[in-house]
Parts: C-alpha cells; sequence; structure tokens
C-alpha cells in the first residue's frame, strides 16, 4: 500500500507536466529585431548591396552577428538589457578595401508580458543613430530612421546610404 502511494506521489507531477500553452507558438510576436537595408547614396531610391559586410558587437569581448555576406538589408538585435548597442560594421571584411564603421544605437526599451509559455518581449522606442565620425574614411555617408519604435520585423527601421 505504501508503495502505491509513493508511486502516485512520483508519477502525478510527471503527468501533470508540460501542456500546450507551456510552448511558446511560432506566430507569438517576441523580441523584434532592428531591420536595417542599405541603399545608394547616389541614389536614395535604389537598394545597394554591401561587399562582405561582417556585423560584430563592438565591445571587448566582442560576437559576430553577420558574417561576410553581400546584402542589401540586415536584422541584427539590440540589448534587451541596456539602452545602447554598439555594432562594427566592416564592409568587404578580408577584402581588398575593407573598412569598418562603428555605430552606436541609443533606445529606450520596454519589457511586455505576452503569455505564460512566452514570458516577455522588449519593445524598443525613441531609437536614436550615431555614427563614429571617422572624416572621409567612412564608409557610411549617412543614415535615415525611418521608424523610431521597434516592435514588429514587417518594415525597416533604419536605411543607411553607403
Amino acid at each position: 500500500m505504501l508503495k502505491k502511494i509513493i508511486l502516485i506521489i512520483i508519477l502525478l507531477p510527471v503527468l501533470n507536466g508540460c501542456t500546450r500553452d507551456d510552448i511558446c507558438s511560432e506566430g507569438t510576436a517576441t523580441t523584434p529585431l532592428l531591420i536595417i537595408t542599405f541603399k545608394d547614396s547616389a541614389n536614395p531610391l535604389e537598394a545597394k548591396e554591401v561587399p562582405n559586410l561582417t556585423v560584430e558587437t563592438a565591445d571587448d569581448n566582442s560576437t559576430q552577428v553577420i558574417t561576410q555576406t553581400s546584402t542589401d538589408s540586415i536584422a541584427i538585435p539590440l540589448n534587451p538589457g541596456a539602452n545602447l548597442t554598439n555594432y562594427r560594421f566592416k564592409s568587404d571584411d578580408e577584402g581588398t578595401n575593407p573598412n569598418t564603421d562603428i555605430l552606436g544605437f541609443t533606445y529606450n526599451h520596454e519589457d511586455i508580458y505576452v503569455n505564460r509559455a512566452c514570458a516577455f518581449k522588449t519593445v524598443y522606442s525613441d531609437l536614436l543613430v550615431n555614427l563614429e565620425d571617422e572624416g572621409t574614411a567612412n564608409w557610411i555617408v549617412s543614415i535615415e530612421i525611418l521608424n523610431q519604435t521597434i516592435e514588429n520585423e514587417t518594415q525597416a527601421h533604419i536605411t543607411i546610404l553607403h
């Protein structure tokens, strides 16, 4: 009799484990990435690929977010635990004309409860971008903020002209 009671006590938590609402469904909104498009500085309406683009965090323990990709748009994360994220944008990384520009993204962040399975998502607002000025050595000509609030990934938030 005692063995049956112990067995029931052990099996009860196992049978009462995960339920369907403990899994965050694929369509649920989560913390959005920052969407950046690259355009031609001579013709701002025309998309322009950045050759061999590498994006990495600009801190002591730098982490590559994008590695040597030729593309005209990217999606990168912002730090949800801070109000500032710095990245190194390397054009033509390991090519014949490598050039690195440092961008600082400042913003406010707010954690919003989604549900029990997904917990919280972070929404960013009041986005500002600072390009570290290197004089004529910058490959980034200018930056246009299209949307200061980052709450989804349906459209670009920033356009970089180069």
